[in-house]
């Protein structure tokens, strides 16, 4: 195990490696054998914190992971969204996001640009120039000849509610 090391994340400097960051958010991807180790260590990391304010941040990130897999709802999603700011995403972008999202999660494949078209009124040249922004910014990713392949690339609680 791990924590026996001294260092909790001894053994985890490849899974910091490839880590994606989005901005201020990072995102890392663990295989299930590597996430019950992962988790061990952070809580150890949060237990072991050497002053308060360190404390209370980690045992927060903690408490926010474990709601997560409990399909609880995230009780830091309100300091997540305004992340979207910060990577400078304006309100639209964040709207054509959330409907690429649910309309994913609804109907298990992705819009199409027509789909995406009705829903927001506008016309075939906006939608696509900003399916091609969004892509461009790494918000999206969208294979070139294949419809509906757009596919999100940030966390369910990263994207703003579609109103």
């Amino acid at each position: 195990m791990l924590l026996a090391h001294g260092d909790p994340f001894a053994g985890f400097d490849e899974v910091f490696r490839q880590a994606r960051i989005h901005g201020p958010l990072v995102s890392l991807d663990l295989e299930p054998d590597v996430l019950d180790e992962f988790l061990c260590a952070f809580e150890a990391t949060a237990n072991s914190a050497q002053n308060d304010i360190a404390m209370e941040r980690l045992g927060h990130a903690f408490a926010r992971i474990e709601a997560g897999f409990e399909g609880e709802a995230d009780p830091g999603w309100h300091m997540l969204r305004p992340a979207l700011s910060r990577l400078d995403v304006s309100p639209k972008q964040g709207q054509y996001l959330a409907f690429i999202y649910a309309y994913t999660r609804v109907h298990r494949r992705a819009p199409a640009e027509s789909e995406i078209q009705d829903y927001f009124h506008t016309t075939p040249p906006s939608v696509h120039g900003m399916l091609k922004t969004l892509q461009k910014r790494g918000l999206v990713s969208r294979r070139a000849g294949e419809a509906r392949s757009t596919k999100v690339l940030l966390a369910a609680h990263e994207i703003p509610e579609l109103e």
